[in-house]
């Protein structure tokens, strides 16, 4: 056993394995990882279809193509900033948030507003649901401020 233990020392050079630390954090990170992939496979997909190179996909979004590369690789932890870049560069949508709230119109402004988003009113600064009362009587966005404001 420890001729062995000998050789496999010997082998990996004296350094210890990682393989325990590297398999307990791809456990951990599963879900996102998961997700990462599926991602990259979508914009591969869309990098074919579309007949463009990574160069010209990362010249779009204003990045390197060494992280585009590293986007493809399917285990890079994405922000909904580069998921944004990705779907506005290939004109895919990558992303879709699933909700139970029927989105609304608003009065003022082209935004959509699901019920459930918290927002404030001007008379108030306790946050509250919006219903679909609300959409009909009118709030609008304030891209500056990040609440829901009754119109005026």
């Amino acid at each position: 056993m420890n001729d062995l233990k000998e050789r496999i020392d010997r082998v990996a050079g004296g350094r210890p394995s990682t393989w325990m630390a590297e398999a307990l954090w791809f456990e951990e990170n599963k879900r996102w990882l998961d997700r990462s992939a599926e991602i990259a496979l979508c914009v591969l997909t869309a990098l074919q279809e579309k007949h463009m190179a990574q160069k010209d996909l990362a010249a779009v979004m204003g990045v390197s193509s060494q992280y585009v590369s590293k986007i493809l690789k399917g285990t890079e932890n994405l922000t909904l900033e580069t998921i944004s870049k990705l779907e506005h560069a290939l004109g895919v949508n990558i992303l879709t948030v699933a909700s139970r709230y029927k989105a609304f119109e608003l009065a003022e402004g082209s935004h959509r507003a699901a019920a459930g988003l918290a927002f404030r009113q001007e008379s108030s600064s306790s946050p509250r649901s919006f219903s679909a009362e609300d959409a009909t009587v009118g709030y609008s966005y304030y891209s500056n401020e990040s609440d829901f404001r009754r119109a005026s």
